[in-house]
């Protein structure tokens, strides 16, 4: 088995990392400015092996920083807010383009006279006078044909009017204007969902949080709704270890009730947080900054030590939910757990700047892992 885990690792499939320069700061982006894209990923075959445990600790002895080991509670949430926190703040209504053979994010260009009709529509909208905002929305998109957001605003008026097919009709041709936007996946699983169509509403859906993997709207949409047939699992990893530097030492923290692969996590975390020479050996940067790499390693030491405790039947404080990260990792989709789990967190639009094979692949995590069917679709 732990031979198992760490193949499936080693073959997890893309490296990729979030530049320093892009996540510098969290202050919105200007009118105009691009979001950070992909940045340059390195062919994993010439990176080195994932350091195991012992190996980690080693290192951290024969250092000259100081590393200090503290056993605390968690919170509740674990540690997720502090080890990955939001970075790069989202475009609103977000236009992907293609430039030197990457994706980047730029904010979709608003025609002002089209925004005023549906500013309008939306008043009417509100107080459910349907008919009069489909008018208001029917002539903004005779201004401007590729505001997409009207066409989708129009399904809306149609789908509150009862007309499901219209509706779905219109969102479709929205997503064809603009295909980034995880709103118009959403729309669309939504009037599939109440047509009885579950397998194509699952889909949709799929889709959405592809788009946009930290999507709180679609998971409220089934808390609310159990009759749709499916539901949104909630994250595999809690992280129960971290480390952060304290003045001139790395503090790694842990909480034992969750078991010693939590230790592992962590040591992996302060050594990433404290070698500067260890992540440019793995990044080729010394820069600190998001990376798949670092993401792996540690999640390598925690699943591998986990993995041997199973294999041994040690008993003892152990966290079940490793289970779940142990069955991803020989599924070979470590790499999509942690774009859906960790960087999407870091860059909530990091997803839009994939490929469409990248994004097949999220997509199929998604269906597998994610998002669950409770009827027979």
């Amino acid at each position: 088995m732990l031979r198992s885990v760490l193949r499936s690792l080693l073959i997890a499939g893309c490296v990729f990392s979030l530049g320093a320069c892009a996540l510098a700061s969290k202050a919105a982006p200007t009118p105009g400015a691009k979001a950070a894209s992909a940045a340059d990923r390195p062919d994993s075959s010439e990176l080195p092996a994932f350091l195991s445990p012992p190996e980690i600790m080693k290192r951290m002895e024969a250092s000259a920083v100081q590393y200090r080991i503290e056993p605390k509670d968690s919170p509740p949430g674990g540690w997720a807010e502090e080890l990955w926190p939001m970075r790069v703040e989202p475009v609103p209504v977000p236009r992907v383009v293609v430039e030197d053979g990457r994706r980047v994010i730029e904010g979709w260009k608003e025609n002002s006279k089209a925004q005023a009709l549906m500013n309008k529509a939306e008043e009417h909208f509100q107080a459910r006078r349907y008919a009069e905002a489909a008018k208001l929305y029917q002539q903004a998109l005779d201004i401007c044909a590729d505001c997409y957001l009207a066409r989708a605003y129009l399904g809306d008026t149609l789908l509150f009017g009862g007309d499901l097919e219209g509706a779905l009709e219109h969102y479709r041709k929205a997503a064809e204007i603009n295909p980034h936007d995880y709103r118009l996946y959403y729309f669309q699983g939504s009037a599939l969902a109440r047509l009885g169509r579950g397998a194509e509403a699952r889909e949709a859906f799929a889709w959405s949080l592809v788009l946009n993997p930290r999507n709180p709207v679609l998971r409220r949409f089934f808390r609310e709704n159990p009759g749709a047939g499916m539901w949104v699992r909630g994250d595999v990893l809690v992280p129960r270890g971290f480390a952060h530097e304290e003045g001139k030492e790395v503090v790694v923290e842990f909480d034992p009730d969750y078991g010693v692969a939590w230790f592992a996590y962590a040591n992996c975390k302060a050594l990433w947080l404290g070698e500067a020479s260890h992540r440019e050996e793995r990044t080729g940067t010394a820069e600190r900054h998001f990376s798949s790499a670092e993401e792996l390693e540690c999640l390598a030491s925690a699943a591998v030590v986990h993995a041997s405790q199973r294999e041994k039947g040690e008993e003892g404080a152990m966290d079940s939910s490793l289970d779940g990260l142990v069955a991803i990792i020989q599924d070979g989709m470590a790499t999509e757990l942690v774009l859906f789990e960790m960087a999407a967190r870091v860059h909530p639009q990091y997803t839009l700047t994939l490929d469409d094979a990248e994004r097949q692949r999220l997509k199929d995590y998604v269906l597998r892992y994610v998002l669950v069917s409770t009827v027979s679709l």
